[in-house]
């Protein structure tokens, strides 16, 4: 099994944060780490034979990242170039309804003029972000006026989680809720029951 580990120490907090981290529980776990510079990452990890799959549950999140290389920075793996392009932030709608203040507070500080990439889909004819929200939250809060994206695939969920945010008024990533980190965690629990269903 493979998560999106923010958790655990074993990583630097920025790229926990970001969600840059992924761990493949076996016997043992194994620990991924992504390096995000530009379209590039430098992979950090303990344990070569499953870098694959790591590289693989990373770039659901991050398909816009198209080249690896190793620790040693050497070349490891690259893939196509996807189509990335610039939209206006007030026209994205979120699929979430809160962010965790502590998230945004943190993501604030390591994206501070540093380009993004977000994956959105088009749904009902209007732009959907898929993950990122924290990282969007940032780049509005900083007068960014426009943001890179790429197209990605929905969700089964994602039609539901765009309607709750709408039942709650949600339609820019300006009037999401930040709640305490405690709040959030219910929050996800609640999400990923959702899933489950």
């Amino acid at each position: 099994m493979i998560i999106r580990d923010r958790l655990s120490n074993v990583y630097s907090l920025k790229n926990r944060l970001l969600g840059n981290c992924f761990t493949i529980k076996d016997k043992i776990d194994f620990h991924y780490e992504f390096d995000i510079r530009g379209m590039e990452a430098l992979i950090k990890c303990d344990y070569l034979p499953l870098i694959n799959e790591a590289i693989d549950e990373f770039r659901k999140y991050n398909k816009y990242v198209n080249v690896f290389y190793n620790e040693d920075r050497s070349f490891y793996k690259a893939y196509d170039e996807i189509h990335t392009f610039k939209l206006p932030i007030n026209i994205i709608q979120p699929s979430k309804i809160f962010i965790a203040n502590s998230s945004f507070d943190s993501i604030s500080k390591y994206l501070e003029d540093k380009e993004v990439y977000l994956p959105v889909t088009i749904l009902n004819d209007e732009y959907v972000l898929l993950d990122g929200h924290a990282r969007l939250y940032a780049k509005y809060n900083e007068d960014f006026k426009m943001v890179n994206v790429y197209l990605d695939d929905s969700y089964p969920i994602l039609d539901d989680l765009v309607y709750m945010a709408k039942e709650q008024n949600i339609t820019k990533i300006n009037n999401l809720n930040v709640l305490s980190d405690e709040e959030y965690k219910e929050y996800l629990e609640f999400i990923n029951s959702l899933k489950e269903i």
